[in-house]
């Protein structure tokens, strides 16, 4: 706010008032730091809710295009933002497909020619699956708390639910794939509610959004996240939620390459 400090002269004649400003600019970067502070705390908030200490689930993902729909049924396990592993149930063609990732580093499990082949960062955006979801997507190489900055946009509706939309911007040199991210998450817990996805020339290139929002112990997530790619015209996917296990002890023998070749367990 800015405040003033009145300087007054009194002449026989008349009464003249000069107004001095104070400097704001420690004031406008401490405001600008509290703001950042909040949004960082709400995407830290709501990728706990994501990924919480550890994950395991079941979930069905329906991938429709240009009229035609097919349905996959996966697992997933992950340990924070460090291991992930997915695993497909069905088709029966695609049974056994899978991936790994350990850090930064991604595989995929071929059942058809029995080989696992590393994905270079370069595919990170690479559609999963045929689906509208990338590898990336799948198993969370990045992370918006960690490889993003943060900034409050706007306070607005999103449903039923009062949200807190965040602009996410890449950090230099992070490992990402995305030019920005805009976030919209529940205010006051962080849960997150729609995301969306640029490229580095500002292009909005994907949108995803939540709902049937659902809490499990410490952790509240949408259980039915729909995807859609702008680039392709009548296509989305469907990612539902059937089962979800938060803060588990998950083994590590699950992160491997040997389990990776191993056919999965319904």
């Amino acid at each position: 706010m800015m405040k003033t400090v009145a300087l007054v002269s009194i002449f026989i004649t008349s009464l003249s008032f000069a107004a001095k400003p104070i400097n704001t600019k420690k004031t406008t970067t401490k405001s600008n730091k509290a703001t950042s502070s909040l949004a960082t705390t709400l995407i830290e908030k709501s990728e706990a809710h994501i990924r919480g200490k550890s994950f395991r689930g079941k979930m069905t993902m329906k991938v429709e295009n240009n009229g035609q729909t097919r349905t996959l049924v996966l697992r997933n396990w992950s340990i924070g933002n460090t291991k992930s592993f997915v695993k497909i149930l069905t088709p029966k063609k695609d049974r056994d497909t899978g991936n790994l990732r350990i850090d930064m580093n991604l595989w995929q499990y071929l059942p058809n020619v029995e080989r696992v082949i590393k994905i270079p960062p370069s595919l990170m955006l690479q559609s999963w699956m045929g689906s509208d979801f990338t590898n990336d997507d799948l198993v969370k190489t990045s992370s918006l708390s960690r490889d993003y900055t943060h900034k409050i946009l706007a306070n607005e509706k999103y449903g039923t639910y009062k949200a807190v939309k965040i602009e996410c911007i890449p950090k230099p040199n992070a490992p990402i794939v995305w030019g920005k991210v805009i976030a919209w998450v529940r205010e006051g817990d962080g849960v997150p509610l729609k995301q969306e996805f640029y490229s580095e020339n500002g292009e909005l290139l994907k949108v995803m959004e939540g709902s049937e929002v659902k809490t499990f112990g410490k952790r509240t997530i949408p259980t039915v996240l729909v995807m859609k790619n702008l680039k392709r015209e009548n296509s989305k996917t469907t990612l539902t939620y059937d089962e979800v296990h938060f803060d588990e002890n998950i083994p590590n023998n699950i992160f491997t390459q040997e389990n990776l070749r191993s056919p999965v367990k319904d």
